[in-house]
């Protein structure tokens, strides 16, 4: 059994057919109380397809799952018969894609396996096209839908077994039901013969073939396991799916309740990674969010002390969580000028210099020498003027009094006063 994170309160998209493979993923998905909506398209190009059709209804009405069909014949044929996989793969994932948004879904689940990746590997070297990455990721997107695909690391064979050992119904023939000539020679002829010592060869020359890939996005996969926070470079170095997975791993291990992560999320987070503000976050859940400060992101779990980036045009009265100020009446008594506006406002970061009584200084050190705690700290405000210069960053001291004819309260906490 394949642990799938399953949320009960989602409703999950599966891509079904009587195969043994989408079987023992209907089975895990049902044993771990998934809400499922099973997708079913009958090419109607032969009689099986429709047998297909009646089994798996009978199925699913067995088993409280609903079940929805697309009749192939029903749809926009164009292209069917100059090309008839890509067709049919338009046709799924427009399904597909038309039953998610309906229904909300927090994942489209594909059963796809290591023998996909065996056949894909020997297509690609039967081609002769290179692919910048041989293999399929185990979390990823597609036309708006996070996909997910469990089985990847395991053989067909592996899920036959688990199915004749859970006395999960399958059928033996329905990998035989394929349209691409080459593909099915392909399976009949090589990867369904391959005994156990063959597999692990081709396995490891497709590991080898994607080495450097591979070896980049373990160290990342490491990251996500040990330490606290991504380097931005890093993830926006990965594709897409690789992006995806890694986010989703990151936020699954770091967040303190279930997050649900779509590809919108995923979107609009990789647009915050390219921003060029150092400071930044997004609410990924219920006082969770997803932080970035300078190169690095974290997550953050109870929406308090987030880094933050603001801009004043002109001098006037300014309000947040962390501070509140009165500049409408001028603040040359701090440093700051008119000329300096724009005025940017945002949470010290680590590479801040200050030219503080004619010696450059770097802001952190300066405030932890001034003894300021780890919380204020981070969210304590610097100000640049127009050009990205720091012009002023309000003095720590504990007991301090008030001098300025200007207004400005940073709210600390009692014992930091």
């Amino acid at each position: 059994m394949v642990n799938l994170d399953i949320d009960k309160n989602a409703v999950y998209v599966l891509a079904g057919n009587t195969g043994a493979d989408a079987m023992a993923l209907t089975h895990m998905l049902l044993e771990q109380e998934a809400k499922l909506i099973m997708c079913f398209v009958n090419y109607r190009v032969g009689p099986n397809w429709d047998e297909t059709e009646e089994t798996l209804r009978k199925f699913c009405e067995e088993k409280g799952i609903q079940f929805e069909v697309c009749d192939a014949d029903k749809v926009d044929q164009t292209g069917r018969e100059k090309d008839f996989e890509k067709w049919a793969r338009k046709v799924r994932y427009d399904f597909f894609s038309e039953i998610y948004k309906k229904n909300d879904a927090a994942a489209l689940f594909l059963s796809h396996t290591e023998d996909d990746v065996i056949e894909g590997y020997l297509l690609s070297k039967q081609t002769g096209v290179r692919s910048s990455k041989f293999g399929l990721n185990t979390i990823g997107t597609t036309r708006g839908m996070i996909v997910r695909r469990p089985l990847v690391p395991y053989s067909n064979e592996d899920l036959r077994e688990y199915c004749d050992l859970n006395n999960v119904p399958y059928n033996k023939d329905f990998g035989n039901y394929e349209h691409d000539p080459s593909r099915s020679a392909v399976r009949r002829e090589v990867v369904n013969k391959l005994n156990e010592a063959e597999r692990d060869q081709y396995i490891t020359e497709i590991k080898k073939a994607n080495a450097e890939s591979i070896s980049f996005t373990a160290n990342i996969k490491q990251s996500v396991e040990k330490v606290d926070t991504l380097n931005i470079r890093e993830i926006i170095a990965l594709s897409e799916g690789e992006f995806a997975e890694t986010i989703i791993r990151f936020v699954k291990a770091k967040a303190k309740i279930k997050v649900r992560i779509s590809p919108q999320t995923l979107a609009e987070f990789r647009k915050m990674c390219l921003d060029p503000q150092p400071n930044m976050c997004m609410k990924i859940g219920t006082n969770t969010f997803l932080v970035k400060e300078y190169d690095e992101i974290s997550v953050d779990n109870d929406g308090l002390d987030l880094p933050y980036h603001y801009t004043l045009k002109e001098p006037c009265k300014f309000s947040c969580e962390t501070f509140e100020l009165d500049f409408t009446q001028g603040a040359e008594d701090r440093g700051i000028h008119l000329d300096d506006y724009p005025l940017t406002i945002r949470s010290v970061l680590p590479q801040d210099v200050w030219l503080y009584n004619g010696y450059a200084v770097n802001a952190k050190q300066m405030l932890i020498a001034a003894g300021i705690s780890e919380r204020l700290l981070h969210v304590w405000p610097v100000f640049l003027n127009k050009h990205g210069r720091i012009v002023y960053i309000p003095r720590y001291k504990k007991g301090f009094s008030e001098y300025h004819s200007s207004s400005m309260i940073i709210h600390v906490n009692e014992d930091e006063k």
